[in-house]
């Protein structure tokens, strides 16, 4: 017989399951796609595209505005705290190119598309996470052979977008383009020291992708061939 107290338990727990999706779905929309912020009285924009020494420029930034620990990592949440109002939301440049355009300072960092891909590729596909992602053996083939559904999951299309879907496709809109080993440009620009700053850094030891495999990498960051970020 199915009780009264394991009814309202079912329900409960529905609504715990609930509570969580609503938390996931926060979280994912939290994503900052430009960083922008008045400094020595200019209006300065850095467009956050993943995989391009970020991490690194989110310290920087964080040292500008509150002297914060150049050892300490920058989350969304610490902007939030700090300096409410630096970070977009946004995910695309579509959607904050106008306060991108209406900045003094306008600033680009991109990466080689083949390896901004493999490093996004590594980032969310072998974090414990996303492990449960896998559709079949994990390998960069099968990735590649069903990017197609990965790319639907949020970590995926912030992490393995190309160059264009977050800088946009017209280079001159910036009033700065560095590559992304050339971040500590952007601390000489705030005024910051770029030394003890956190860095994540790749594994050089991963196998490089085959060549059909860095064909396939081009045909899916293909905008970025066409628009120079390569």
């Amino acid at each position: 017989m199915i009780t009264d107290y394991f009814v309202t338990l079912v329900i409960k727990i529905l609504l715990k399951q609930s509570e969580a999706i609503d938390v996931f779905r926060h979280l994912i929309s939290m994503d900052m796609g430009l960083i922008r912020f008045k400094h020595y009285d200019k209006i300065i924009s850095i467009v956050r595209n993943h995989k391009c020494s970020t991490t690194t420029m989110l310290s920087y930034v964080a040292q500008a505005l509150w002297n914060a620990d150049p050892k300490e990592e920058q989350f969304y949440r610490s902007f939030e705290n700090n300096a409410p109002g630096v970070y977009n939301r946004a995910r695309v440049f579509e959607e904050y190119q106008d306060d991108l355009l209406d900045s003094d300072i306008r600033i680009a960092l991109w990466r080689d598309p083949v390896d901004k891909f493999i490093s996004g590729y590594y980032h969310t596909m072998f974090n414990d996470a996303n492990k449960n992602m896998w559709i079949k053996t994990p390998s960069i083939g099968n990735f590649l052979k069903d990017f197609d559904r990965y790319i639907v999951n949020p970590n995926v299309q912030d992490h393995c977008q190309s160059n264009t879907a977050r800088l946009g496709s017209k280079q001159e809109v910036y009033t700065h383009i560095f590559e992304y080993k050339e971040v500590h440009k952007i601390a000489q620009l705030l005024g910051v020291p770029a030394h003890n700053t956190h860095h994540r850094r790749d594994n050089n030891l991963r196998p490089p992708p085959t060549t059909p495999q860095q064909l396939r990498i081009k045909q899916i960051q293909f905008d970025d061939y066409v628009n120079g970020w390569c």
